[in-house]
């Protein structure tokens, strides 16, 4: 029996009377403020032999009597941070000060192949974990004035790269935390490609580097990636050169060597929020549970693994002296043992609620199970109501679907799956879905997006996360050259798009919006470049969307009542 319909906000309804309002927060840990109390000098180079006779420059600031400016007496404990991008400079600042001048030792070091360090560029992986791991021992026990604790710092490449070190270092070695900022997990969905087609990304940062007097563009791995991306070559799909660097697949290792992470992201990064993947892959790990899957809501969690994801982009527009400060408490736990009771917490995932102007803990993710599913319906409707009549939709240009107002207030709390029953004329189709929050004004607000190349549909259900009632919420693909299956002219083939995770407000009153395209918009996450055989699959080919009762194409997002959250007591950042 088909259900009676009901109004687009009824879900909304239905499941904030369902959600239980957490007991009162925990006693909290809040940053304290901490003056400097040294000078910095000026950065003394250093070489470093890695194991297999490749040299690596570095550079170290120490901490310095602010009068006389003399390097200050006593042991200090170390951070490191490993570099693509050449040596800070002859400014002392550049090197860390924050830390230095609040009694850390700071280390640069330029990975192989870049600046004037030997050997070729790696690009990630486990050559560039063993690299730091010898770093890692050398500053602990060679490095004059170290106290033999060590800490890895950084952002961007220089988070990503913690990583890796924290799994080659052993589970008796002196890295005692990391603190990987501005980062992503899965490289290869996240970063090389959406959705099975290349980004524009890899190749244009293969340039960017300052090779180093023994490395060979031509040959070097970094190189190599780019080529395939450009080409379609064998990593153009994701096979074992991307498994051997997906941060989730060796975090077991991370956590048996013993080693808390610190992760931050913002939601407007080039791979938004993608650090919260690998706060849920840490915290499965370290309790032996499966680490691709979700963190649900009561399970065990521990304060040695948290992130925060905040309302900015790539390493801008934060706050540098509140998350440096964060930083530097992390590390008093850890490498100077002070009882700062930062890792006590148990709601160590630190979300900014966007459109809400607050931070928010909480321990699981997706935060709530609940789902609302809108389907795509006439004159750009989306509506609860399955659709009772054929219908379809040309993709010749872009199709919008928008809700009625809401009649309450939810936050949009986790991943997002577009569901699409598509066919095309040609061998292939990519379909690009964002998502908007509009307002009664008719204000537009982009919250996420995702995409996907037909031929790479193929769901591997192992890996796909669902929601209440077994509705799909994050979709998970293969994308390997087995999986791939062309379009045959005119057959209907249902796809799943993964949107980009998000936290955000969606207050009564608004609507949501899906915005399908046949290509990446101007405003997506990420550029695209599709192969020379994926722009030939995709030449000349008309689309459609399918809204028939027995093909229904619809998107599920994750809801919550905003009393679900409990506020934070710590200002993580910028709240606008």
């Amino acid at each position: 029996m088909r259900k009676a319909r009901r109004p687009a906000g009824a879900a909304l309804l239905a499941l904030a009377a369902l959600i239980v309002v957490p007991a009162p927060a925990e006693a909290a840990w809040l940053p304290r403020p901490e003056p400097a109390t040294y000078g910095q000098s000026r950065p003394v180079p250093a070489s470093v032999t890695m194991d297999d006779g490749v040299v690596l420059s570095t550079q170290v600031v120490y901490p310095t009597d602010p009068v006389t400016g003399a390097r200050a007496p006593g042991t200090f404990p170390v951070l490191l941070s490993q570099t693509p991008y050449g040596m800070p400079g002859p400014d002392p600042r550049a090197g860390g000060a924050y830390f230095v001048e609040r009694g850390y030792i700071y280390v640069t070091a330029s990975v192989r192949g870049t600046g004037t360090s030997g050997g070729q560029l790696d690009w990630f992986g486990r050559r560039q974990g063993k690299d730091g791991a010898t770093l890692v021992g050398w500053a602990a026990h060679d490095l004059p004035g170290s106290d033999g604790a060590v800490g890895l710092d950084g952002c961007s490449y220089l988070g990503v790269d913690q990583w890796y070190t924290a799994a080659e270092a052993g589970p008796y070695s002196a890295l005692k935390a990391i603190a990987p900022f501005c980062t992503d997990s899965e490289m290869y969905d996240d970063l090389a490609t959406v959705g099975g087609v290349p980004t524009t990304f890899i190749p244009s940062i293969s340039h960017a580097f300052p090779r180093g007097p023994e490395d060979d563009p031509r040959t070097d791995p970094l190189s190599v990636t780019a080529g395939d991306l450009t080409t379609g070559g064998a990593r153009s799909y994701d096979n074992a050169y991307w498994h051997g660097i997906d941060v989730r697949e060796f975090m077991p290792r991370i956590v048996a060597n013993g080693v808390p992470a610190l992760s931050e992201a913002g939601w407007q990064d080039l791979f938004p929020g993608g650090n919260i993947g690998a706060y849920v892959a840490a915290q499965n790990a370290y309790f032996g549970r499966p680490v691709t899957a979700p963190i649900a809501a009561g399970e065990r969690v521990t304060g040695r693994y948290q992130a925060i994801v905040g309302p900015w982009t790539h390493g801008e527009h934060v706050n540098e002296d509140v998350l440096s400060n964060v930083r530097k408490e992390w590390f008093d736990t850890w490498l100077k043992g002070r009882k700062t009771g930062m890792a006590d917490t148990t709601k160590p995932l630190h979300l900014f609620e966007n459109g809400g102007g607050r931070w928010v803990d909480t321990a699981a993710w997706p935060p709530s199970t609940g789902t609302g599913t809108y389907y795509f319906g006439d004159g750009g409707a989306l509506t609860t109501t399955r659709p009772t009549a054929a219908g379809t939709d040309e993709l010749s240009s872009a199709l919008t679907y928008t809700t009625a107002p809401l009649s309450r207030d939810a936050v949009l709390a986790g991943p997002i799956d577009v569901s699409l029953y598509l066919k095309s004329t040609a061998p292939d189709a990519y379909v690009a879905a964002t998502v908007n929050l509009v307002s009664p004004s008719g204000a537009v607000t982009k919250v996420s997006d995702g995409g996907l190349l037909a031929s790479m549909r193929e769901l591997d259900a192992r890996r796909s996360w669902y929601g209440a009632g077994h509705a799909l919420i994050q979709p998970s693909h293969p994308f390997t050259h087995a999986s791939q299956r062309l379009l045959t002219a005119n057959e209907t083939v249902k796809m799943d798009i993964a949107v980009l995770p998000n936290f955000t407000v969606l207050p009564a009153g608004y609507r949501l919006q899906v915005v399908l395209t046949g290509q990446a918009p101007a405003d997506f996450h990420l550029q695209l470049a599709p192969t020379p055989q994926q722009s030939a699959n995709l030449a000349s080919g008309r689309s459609a969307i399918s809204r028939a009762p027995w093909a229904p194409s619809s998107i599920t997002v994750p809801l919550a009542a905003p009393n679900s959250f409990t506020t934070s007591p710590v200002t993580w950042g910028p709240t606008s």
